[in-house]
């Protein structure tokens, strides 16, 4: 059976189980625990952001005026670094 319920719906539902306040701290932790699992087992693939600017987004603005940009905004700690 499948079922649809908000998340008020489940909060409502958690405040209707009158839960005392170390089950409410244990169910909070492992609900943490378990999105910081599914944001970690995530990895970011490059490809990822492929297409992501558009030449609408940039009117009037070739590649290597974007390239020179991007390489005069970046900021070295140490020394700088020549193209």
């Amino acid at each position: 059976m499948k079922a649809t319920i908000s998340l008020e719906g489940l909060l409502a539902l958690i405040h209707g189980l009158s839960l005392s306040a170390s089950n409410k701290r244990w169910l909070g932790e492992k609900l943490i625990e378990e999105a910081r699992k599914e944001t970690q087992s995530a990895p970011i693939s490059a490809s990822r952001f492929y297409g992501v600017w558009k030449d609408e987004d940039f009117p009037g603005v070739s590649a290597d005026e974007m390239v020179k940009e991007i390489k005069e905004s970046r900021k070295f700690k140490k020394e700088s670094i020549t193209w």
